[in-house]
């Protein structure tokens, strides 16, 4: 299942419409530590605006923290059960 990475992903992401913040920092007051080799691949801010950016930014977020993060991503997805 998809869902634990596309949360992850949409938390870790810097948003436009959130003047460059991201949700996981807004929700936790810390910023996330992830592994270094995925930091400047999450560093691009996202436009929510554009459905077509937001899809294709999203899936590769996704392949990469199945990819570089399974252990991590297992422990969030029962903490969100």
């Amino acid at each position: 299942m998809a869902l634990p990475y596309i949360a992850m992903g949409y938390k870790m992401s810097k948003h436009a419409s959130l003047s460059h913040f991201i949700p996981y920092f807004l929700l936790f007051g810390k910023h996330p530590i992830p592994p270094s080799s995925i930091v400047a691949q999450m560093d691009q801010v996202v436009d929510l605006d554009s459905l077509a950016t937001w899809a294709r930014v999203i899936i590769e977020r996704v392949v990469l923290l199945r990819r570089v993060m399974p252990m991590a991503m297992e422990n969030f997805s029962i903490t969100q059960r």
